[in-house]
């Protein structure tokens, strides 16, 4: 069992949101990447399906401890607002790695 819990959110955006919904989350990255429990992220989008976007997160916490430290932070509070204001939808979903590759 891995320390590390990964946070996959997938966005439905209208392309009219989608600027002002990948800059906001680009600001909201510049402090993420300071969080001590903080590994890495990635922004994607579907190539078939623009609007669809996923957010890659991979954390050393627990669901509940990420709930708790990291979703109180102030500098997430616009960008909630912002979901709800453009009325993005937003499908979270926790996953524990069974297994990693590395290129040799």
């Amino acid at each position: 069992m891995s320390d590390k819990i990964t946070l996959v959110v997938r966005f439905r955006i209208n392309s009219s949101a989608k600027q002002e919904f990948t800059a906001k989350l680009q600001e909201v990255f510049t402090h993420i990447v300071k969080e001590e429990t903080f590994v890495e992220a990635s922004l994607v989008q579907d190539m078939r399906d623009p609007e669809s976007i996923l957010n890659y997160e991979v954390w050393k916490e627990s669901p509940e401890s990420f709930m708790k430290n990291q979703m109180s932070r102030p500098y997430r509070v616009e960008f909630e607002k912002m979901i709800v204001d453009l009325k993005i939808d937003r499908t979270p979903a926790w996953y524990s790695s069974i297994a990693d590759w590395k290129r040799a």
